[in-house]
This record gives C-alpha cells, sequence and structure tokens, in this order.
C-alpha cells in the first residue's frame, strides 16, 4: 500500500513512503503468488530487503523469474544489505549468475537447491562470494564435484549438498583441505 502514496508532486508523502517500504526486511516469492509489483517497486524493495527467497517451478519460463530478480538484485546491489539469497526449482544459467553476482559479494547465506547448477556456473557465482558462512546446494544432479577444486571461501562454515550419481569428487579431500565447514550430506 505505501507504493500508492508515492507521489512525484508531493516529496513528504513519498518521503514517508520509503520509510514504510524500508522496514520491508524478507521478501519470500511462491510462483503461485507471484507477486503484483511493477519493476521500479521490485527495485525499491531491494534496495531494503535483507532476506530473498523465491521457490518457482521448472515450468515457469527463465524470463518470469529473472523480471522479478533483475530488479530486486539491482536495488539490492545499491545498497548491499541483502545477506540470504535462496532461489529453487529452476533452470539455472548465464543470467542468473550475473544477476546474483551482483549481490553475492556480501552474502552470507545462499541456496540454490534444485537448480541444475553445473559446476562451471556453481564456480563463477562462488567466485564473487567475499563473505559466504552458509552454501546449501541440494538436488543439482549434474553437479560434478569439479567446483570444490577451485573454491575458496575462507568464510565458509556449512555445506549441504547431496551426493549423486555424476558426482565423482571425493569429499575426504573437501574435509581435510576445510576441516573448518561443517559438511551436511
Amino acid at each position: 500500500e505505501a507504493f500508492k502514496v508515492i507521489d512525484v508532486r508531493n516529496t513528504r508523502l513519498t518521503e514517508i513512503a520509503h520509510q514504510r517500504i524500508s522496514t520491508f526486511k524478507h521478501l519470500n516469492i511462491a510462483i503461485r503468488e507471484f507477486p503484483n509489483f511493477n519493476t521500479e517497486q521490485l527495485r525499491i524493495i531491494g534496495e531494503n530487503i535483507c532476506n530473498f527467497s523465491m521457490t518457482c517451478g521448472y515450468e515457469i519460463p527463465t524470463q518470469n523469474v529473472l523480471n522479478i530478480i533483475k530488479p530486486l538484485c539491482e536495488g539490492a546491489a545499491a545498497t548491499q544489505q541483502l545477506r540470504a539469497f535462496s532461489l529453487n526449482y529452476v533452470y539455472f544459467n548465464n543470467e542468473y549468475c550475473q544477476c546474483i553476482g551482483k549481490v553475492s559479494a556480501k552474502l552470507q547465506k545462499l541456496n540454490l537447491s534444485y537448480c541444475q547448477l553445473t559446476d562451471k556456473l556453481l564456480t563463477d557465482l562462488l567466485k564473487r562470494c567475499n563473505d559466504l558462512l552458509e552454501l546449501e546446494i541440494v538436488g543439482n544432479y549434474i553437479l560434478t564435484g569439479e567446483f570444490l577444486h577451485k573454491l575458496h571461501l575462507p568464510t565458509l562454515r556449512v555445506l549441504k549438498l547431496e551426493l549423486h550419481d555424476e558426482w565423482n569428487y571425493p569429499m575426504w579431500i573437501f574435509k581435510i583441505k576445510n576441516q573448518n565447514v561443517k559438511l551436511i550430506i
């Protein structure tokens, strides 16, 4: 409702609306509850949120999902307040990687479960994560574990993943190299 009172002719009303919107810190979207926000509203929300979660579905077109997360990430990149990002059940591609990459430097929690991740895309994204404490990548059945060879996240404390037929990286090597990381398989 705060968006309804934003008025470029009345700066005081706009200021009050922005103050109200700034109290909004968590956004959880399930695709069945597709948000009724325009691009500018999503950008403003992105400037204020600390925690974002979106559960999609593989049948949802990539562009529909990007139409939501692009402006949110642009807003979040401007303020660097976003600390937790979760996106589930999408066919992850380079566009998602670039979009999330804008906010990844300050992320502490990243959940990309059931995103059909590839080792290359995950490696590219994790290179930008400077403060990551928790990474959850359950249900990504084409990951081979190759990304762990290049993983350098000194802040990482929890890694949650699922081993499967395609996985070929020996986890005992990861445990030796990363003794401070709690591994949940």
